[in-house]
């Protein structure tokens, strides 16, 4: 019976990221995984997904390379290549978390987990004792009635990143990160995409400012967006679907196939299988924790996905932190209060804070600076002039509550806005801070000049 101070179940960017800082503070480490360590984030999500994206990019300026003073013969996509280099960037990113988990001498056992009582897991034909649990178990797509996946007309994102042939006609349900990033790839390799969601707005938890704004790009792209609009019936057939479509741009549509891309689920059933244990879980099945990431039985923690917190790879990530240190006999509390977002549309979107919709439900009063790509050299050297920089903060302390992002390289940039956010800093203290020319940081800059009216590279403000 293998024994240990703290076993970590599940090895996504959560669980491996728990397991190794709990090794680094002399613990002994035993991780549970049912599949693949990685997760489903360097498995079958973020990084392979990423590795499509970057493809699909290059892919659309070759497609305008003399644009850019280049002459290039016929470009055509392999999807049988990139789906090689998909591979083969997954297996390096887990085999640097194998390779980890050796040095630091962390046991993995290979089985699905179940928690029997407090600091007892089987697992296949074992049974793991540990001093203290940290549950990282993630999450998995949800499914809607009517459009379950079969793997060939109706699918999910795992299925999308392993197929060698590019649909000519595909309608993605859901425009959150996921959807909105494979309705991107596939209308630059050429497919005709639809793109459905029910809220009024793609991406419906980034600020509606840049959403609309990003509606707009999408449809020069050539992708049709029906935002506020449901699928009311599916009638899928050996080699198409109908969808039959209501809400604000209602109709039907033919398709050949079906991405259904409404987001995820807890995989909470470790401890929701056993009611005796004790372990409180939410109306949406996320396993409820404190600030310290313990649950209602002490000694079992639970981090990432499988909370329903953030649903960020990253948010797991600094949850791990938290949680390990706590078992380890620190004491650490988790701040949500500055978590960076990431959408890898094209363009990018990546925020941090409130939106200025939020600020104003939470009765703050707002001040707003912005500034559009357009107006920055750098954006237009490269060829990439869409998107805007939005700043909001305060008015009566001109601190930062939140920076959104819409633009190239957004991802990147909002690391920054997150820093000067943790740092508690004022919009002025972004105007007094040189950036460096020609870069797209500038953005940052003249938008937090702009809260004051005073963006060197804006017309002035009609009064």
């Amino acid at each position: 019976m293998p024994q240990c101070d703290v076993a970590v179940i599940g090895a996504g960017p959560g669980g491996y990221v728990a397991a190794i800082r709990c090794a680094q503070r002399g613990a002994k480490v035993i991780v549970i995984e049912r599949k693949f360590l990685g997760g489903v984030c360097l498995n079958v999500g973020c990084i392979p997904t990423k590795t499509f994206i970057y493809t699909a990019e290059m892919y659309r300026r070759l497609k305008h390379a003399e644009d850019y003073g280049l002459k290039v013969g016929d470009v055509r996509v392999d999807m049988n290549s990139l789906l090689k280099r998909k591979n083969k960037v997954v297996s390096v990113n887990t085999g640097g978390i194998d390779a980890l988990f050796k040095a630091y001498g962390i046991q993995v056992v290979q089985g699905e987990a179940r928690i029997t009582a407090p600091g007892k897991i089987t697992a296949g034909d074992q049974e793991v004792t540990a001093k203290n649990i940290i549950v990282a178990t993630g999450g998995r797509p949800a499914i809607l009635k009517g459009l379950e996946f079969n793997g060939t007309t109706i699918i999910g994102s795992t299925r999308a990143l392993e197929m060698t042939d590019i649909p000519k006609r595909v309608a993605v349900i859901g425009a959150g990160a996921m959807g909105a990033e494979f309705a991107c790839v596939w209308n630059a390799f050429g497919a005709e995409v639809t793109l459905i969601e029910a809220m009024p707005t793609v991406l419906p938890r980034e600020d509606e400012e840049l959403t609309k704004r990003l509606e707009q790009v999408f449809k020069k792209k050539g992708i049709d967006v029906r935002t506020g609009t449901k699928v009311a019936k599916a009638d899928p057939k050996s080699n198409s679907v109908t969808l039959d479509l209501e809400g604000a741009k209602a109709g039907k549509i033919e398709v050949d196939m079906v991405m259904v891309s409404v987001g995820l689920q807890c995989n909470s059933e470790v401890v929701a299988a056993n009611p005796n244990l004790g372990v409180k879980v939410g109306p949406r099945g996320g396993i409820l924790v404190n600030e310290r990431l313990e649950s209602s039985v002490p000694g079992i923690y639970a981090i990432g996905d499988v909370i329903d917190k953030t649903w960020l790879a990253h948010g797991a990530s600094a949850e791990a932190i938290v949680a390990a240190t706590n078992v380890t006999g620190g004491n650490k509390k988790m701040n949500y209060r500055v978590v960076p977002a990431c959408n890898f549309t094209s363009p990018e979107v990546a925020s941090v804070g409130l939106t200025e919709k939020k600020a104003k439900e939470q009765g703050i009063n707002v001040k707003t600076g912005r500034f559009m790509f357009m107006g920055n050299g750098r954006a237009h050297a490269i060829g990439e002039t869409e998107g805007m920089v939005k700043i909001v903060g305060d008015a009566a302390t001109d601190e930062i509550i939140g920076f959104h992002i819409m633009g190239p390289e957004a991802g990147e940039m909002i690391a920054t806005a997150a820093l000067a956010m943790q740092m508690e800093a004022t919009v002025e203290e972004i105007v007094d801070t040189i950036h460096t020319h020609p870069t797209l940081s500038e953005v940052m800059h003249e938008a937090a000049e702009d809260y004051y009216g005073l963006s060197i590279h804006s017309r002035p403000k009609k009064s």
